[in-house]
């Protein structure tokens, strides 16, 4: 097929009737771009075509229960099954299973960059932006208490948590993980 339009493209330009299957060959090339580019700006979405609908009912979880571990109900992991386990097979959650149980007892979201992809795609852009401006100046050697940073800012500490994980990973500070704490060591 591709070779057939090819040669409609090169004719086109001396027969007027292989016009409309450019114009058709166009339009597909536009919507093949426009599906990559789609691809790019939400990469996680085009990995199956529930993940989006299941990314918002796991960040309604994350925001309704503040913790990246979450119960879900069986008709939720019955519906979205194959989307889990994309999820699962990308290290963006792990699955807790039971003997005898057909669904997992519990979920943890255990990247970091996918809590996050998350606020991004539900929550409102100014939070995730003071947020982000508040760890990101936030002077060497200062530390960062989450819970102190949730009230500023009106996000769910698992959200905080989040950033604070990412910023650790690239290096420029210290989580702390000390049992019901939230708190940040800037560094770098």
């Amino acid at each position: 097929m591709e070779s057939f339009l090819r040669i409609m493209r090169i004719a086109g330009v001396n027969f007027p009737v292989t016009a409309s299957f450019i114009q058709i060959s166009n339009e597909f090339d536009a919507i093949k771009i426009q599906k990559r580019l789609d691809a790019l700006e939400d990469p996680i979405s085009y990995l199956h075509q529930d993940l989006p609908a299941l990314s918002h009912v796991i960040y309604l979880a994350l925001v309704e229960n503040d913790s990246s571990m979450l119960i879900l109900r069986g008709d939720v992991y019955k519906k979205y099954s194959r989307a889990f386990a994309i999820l699962d097979s990308k290290g963006l959650i792990e699955k807790f299973n039971e003997l005898g149980s057909l669904y997992p007892v519990e979920i943890k979201v255990s990247d970091p960059c996918f809590i996050l992809y998350l606020c991004t795609r539900f929550e409102e852009t100014k939070k995730m932006d003071l947020l982000l401006a508040l760890v990101e100046n936030c002077e060497v050697g200062k530390w960062l208490n989450g819970y102190e940073i949730q009230k500023e800012v009106q996000l769910p500490i698992v959200f905080i948590r989040a950033v604070f994980d990412v910023y650790q990973a690239k290096g420029f500070g210290i989580c702390s993980r000390e049992s019901n704490s939230c708190a940040y060591l800037a560094g770098v």
